[in-house]
């Protein structure tokens, strides 16, 4: 299996992980709305997504520490 897969593989299991973990309408809104949410080199647009969600940039930053948290290996450095 080439490294693209296993990537592929990874990411479909921690999205399912967040999902189970409570983040699904989140995951559901940021990927079904990736051209507004994502730049074109893969990095989260914060306005983008705050606006998909209708949230403040606080509120955001606030879920993304918590699922960070839950992935505390993936996200050293």
């Amino acid at each position: 299996m080439a490294r693209n897969s296993f990537d592929e593989l990874e990411r479909q299991e921690i999205i399912q992980i967040l999902i189970d973990k409570g983040y699904g309408e989140i995951i559901d809104a940021l990927l079904m709305n990736e051209s507004r949410v994502y730049t074109k080199k893969g990095r989260m647009n914060k306005s983008g997504a705050c606006r998909v969600l209708g949230w403040k940039t606080k509120q955001l930053e606030d879920i993304i520490e918590e699922c960070r948290c839950i992935f505390p290996d993936l996200f050293d450095g």
